[in-house]
Order: structure tokens, then sequence, then C-alpha cells
């Protein structure tokens, strides 16, 4: 009897897994890079799915129906989202990923949760930009501080204190990738719950990137 009701479990379950697409892996390496460079998508998909499409926004030579596992190298011109489908009978997938092509010069708003800490205490964070997700071209152009109040921005060696809705080029020409920091200071009448409330939580630079000439 035990085995008569697994095999009709399993006669129930198997055309629901058959008929199911499913993207097990999509990832597009690095997802930011200067005109020109080449790029590498990777992706498996598993399930019944005839037909799997890598599609780009805009159209790229070497993308349309592909195999259920592979790889793929691109060089982008532009900003492109690239968007991955597996269609299956009962459940089609789908996973998207987007790359930014830096033309001359990009802005874009970094940062991280921010935490209130040390001696005298300041708010800050630290973020780092990796190497598998950013050009090795790509350099700081300049750091603007968005805030009311004074920020210090620091990059291997490099420290800047850019005053309250200003901004600094002590960072051009420095590679974007790594890890940077940055702090606020907390005055001595002030607590750190309200700096924190102050700032939503959160630290973050309008950075201006451009791609190394």
């Amino acid at each position: 009897m035990h085995d008569r009701i697994v095999i009709l479990v399993a006669l129930l379950i198997m055309p629901l897994i058959v008929g199911c697409a499913q993207i097990r892996s999509f990832s597009v390496a690095p997802s930011t890079v200067c005109p020109g460079e080449t790029i590498k998508i990777d992706w498996q998909v598993s399930g019944n799915s005839d037909v799997v499409t890598l599609k780009a926004t805009p159209p790229l030579k070497g993308t349309e129906e592909v195999a259920t596992e592979g790889s793929q190298f691109l060089i982008p011109m532009h900003s492109t989202r690239f968007v991955l489908k597996a269609p299956g009978l009962l459940k089609s997938d789908q996973r998207e990923w987007d790359v930014l092509v830096i033309p001359s010069q990009s802005s874009r708003l970094l940062g991280g949760v921010a935490q209130c800490d040390g001696n005298p205490q300041s708010v800050l964070t630290s973020f780092t930009i990796q190497q598998k997700d950013t050009s090795a071209r790509i350099r700081a152009v300049s750091i603007e501080n968005n805030y009311h109040r004074p920020l210090s921005v620091s990059k291997g060696g490099v420290e800047v204190e850019i005053p309250p809705g200003g901004a600094t080029d002590g960072f051009k020409n420095i590679p974007a990738i790594g890890t940077w920091a940055i702090r606020m200071p907390v005055t001595v009448d002030e607590a750190c719950e309200n700096v924190l409330e102050a700032v939503a939580g959160r630290l973050t630079i309008k950075t201006q990137m451009s791609c190394e000439e």
C-alpha cells in the first residue's frame, strides 16, 4: 500500500516538475564598464524549457536564442539591460541584469547603512566597489556632499573634508575600485540617535566618475 502511495505521488508531481522552468543562475560581470570593454554573461536553466532567450535592450549582436547553460562574451557600447527568459509549460522564469556603460562622465549615489561610534563620536559608513563588478579604468572625478553638515571621505590613504553642500576633486583620477569610508562628526551636544535619524540611517556621496583616458 505504501509503495502505491509513493508511486501515485510521484506520478502527480512529475508533470509539475517537467512543466516548470527555473533559472538557477544568471550573472553579468563586470556590471559597470567603459565603452568597448568586454563583459561575460553566465547562466544555467533547469527544467523543461525548449527555448531559452537572452535579449538585450538596446539590441546587441550575439543575443536571442541560447542553450540552457552557457557563457557569452559581449561588448556593449551603451548602458544595456539583459533579460534571460526560460519559458515552461506550467511555470516560466525570467531574470534581468543592468550593465552601466560610462560614456564620458557618470554620476552615481554611493554609500551605505551608517552607525555611530568612536571617540569622539562620529556617524560613519564604508562600502567597497569590487573589481568583479567595475572596470579598473573607471576613475573618480569629484565627490559631492549632499548634507547640511560637513563630511570626511577617505580612500586608499587619501582623506578629504567636504563642507556642507560642497564638492571636492581631491580624489580625481583615483580608481573607483576599492573601499571608501564616509564620516560625519557628532557635536558634543548631540545624541547619536538624533544624527542617525537626520540622515535616515544612511550616509551617501554623489560621485562623478569617468573612464581613464
